[in-house]
């Protein structure tokens, strides 16, 4: 089977280089399209399929960090189209089996070609938010940039022949807005792996209780609510460290003045960069407790990295979180309540032994997902029961 992977800004790479190799280990031909690999991000790994770059080819050659002008954004959208362009010419020369595409970016202009591609191939949608684009799109692209990325997005659904989602949360999203509950199908997200070259750290010595925050740093994903929490639980409980890891997609000025006007500054740590899968080893090595003070969430795959280390998780009662099976085994606090995320850090800080039976919980979660070569054999279920042409 011919599958075309479509995730044309890469939102989710590790996600769609564990699926890739999946696909491929069960004999599928499989190519990924998207944009040129960056700098920070790990080569292209030898999955027996290959990465096509069709998308922002020249947009990403000027991009500097997340703030992008608006001359780079007008070059995007335009380079946006002209990916998809290429894309439908590589289906009518590849002829897959299936198209699969990750993310919708702007809808109005994937619908367009979308449509045509469909007379050729049968279409699936994997949504891993229910609003169908990026959390915190205005904090990155503006408000009238937001407003593009939702532009034609209700008219989009009858378009996929099935629609893949992680919770039951984007399920029901799905169904209110018209999508009938038949053509969607719910599979939990696997756990995640680092890569084989990132060994295990060494367990650290004794020292403060380390809580870690990492991940792509977006305004959605709380870190004001975790600086904030973490200032008035480090007025009572002395021996913690709280370390913020990955590549900021906002302006962390305000939450550090925060911490240095609060005398805290060496003992909070920013990593602020993309962490490459060995250092982020070691930091996960080193943590007693991972933080997720998400304000909104469907699936992530920061979280099922947490729980494949076997990391105690505190995050907001939202999304995966609050869903069995993981919220049978995670700690959970109201989103965007600090206070409330302090309260239960110090509870975990002050007592390992709830920390430990927190961590056996993440073990138990991670024996109770499915793998990625589980999803990958459903995933070739769902498509070899679509129909050849669509109607």
């Amino acid at each position: 089977m011919r599958v075309l992977l479509v995730d044309p800004p890469l939102f989710t790479l590790p996600y769609d280089l564990h699926f890739a190799r999946a696909l491929a280990a069960t004999g599928a031909e499989v190519e990924l399209v998207g944009r040129p690999l960056r700098a920070y991000e790990p080569v292209e790994p030898a999955w027996g399929g290959r990465l096509r770059p069709l998308f922002y080819r020249r947009a990403e050659q000027r991009r500097a960090d997340w703030r992008s002008s608006r001359a780079t954004q007008a070059l995007k959208a335009m380079e946006h189209a002209l990916g998809w362009w290429a894309v439908e010419r590589l289906v009518a020369r590849r002829r897959p089996d299936v198209l699969h595409l990750q993310w919708l970016v702007l809808p109005a202009v994937d619908g367009f070609f979308l449509r045509r591609i469909g007379r050729r191939v049968p279409l699936v949608l994997t949504v891993h938010n229910a609003s169908l684009t990026a959390h915190g799109a205005a904090a990155l692209v503006g408000r009238l940039g937001a407003r593009l990325q939702t532009a034609g997005r209700n008219g989009i659904f009858g378009l996929f022949d099935r629609f893949l989602v992680h919770t039951e949360q984007t399920r029901a999203h799905l169904v209110r807005a018209g999508v009938p509950s038949a053509r969607i199908e719910v599979l939990a997200h696997p756990p995640l792996a680092l890569a084989p070259a990132a060994a295990p750290a060494p367990p650290r010595a004794a020292g403060p209780v380390r809580i870690l925050f990492f991940g792509a740093i977006k305004p959605y994903k709380g870190v004001d609510v975790l600086v904030r929490a973490g200032i008035e639980l480090m007025r009572t409980v002395p021996d913690c460290r709280i370390d913020i890891v990955g590549r900021p997609f906002q302006d962390l000025a305000q939450e550090r003045a925060l911490i240095a006007a609060a005398g805290l500054a060496e003992r909070f740590g920013f990593d602020l960069r993309y962490v490459p899968d060995e250092d982020l080893a070691r930091y996960l090595a080193e943590a007693d407790i991972a933080v997720f003070p998400y304000r909104e969430i469907d699936a992530s795959g920061a979280f099922a990295l947490a729980v494949a280390q076997g990391l105690p998780v505190v995050a907001s009662a939202i999304g995966v979180f609050a869903e069995p099976p993981a919220a049978d085994h995670v700690c959970l606090v109201p989103p965007g309540d600090a206070a409330a995320l302090a309260a239960q850090l110090r509870a975990l800080v002050t007592d390992p032994a709830a920390r430990a039976r927190l961590a056996a919980g993440s073990r138990r979660l991670q024996a109770s997902l499915v793998s990625w070569q589980g999803f990958a054999a459903r995933c070739l279920e769902l498509y070899r029961a679509l129909p050849r042409r669509r109607p």
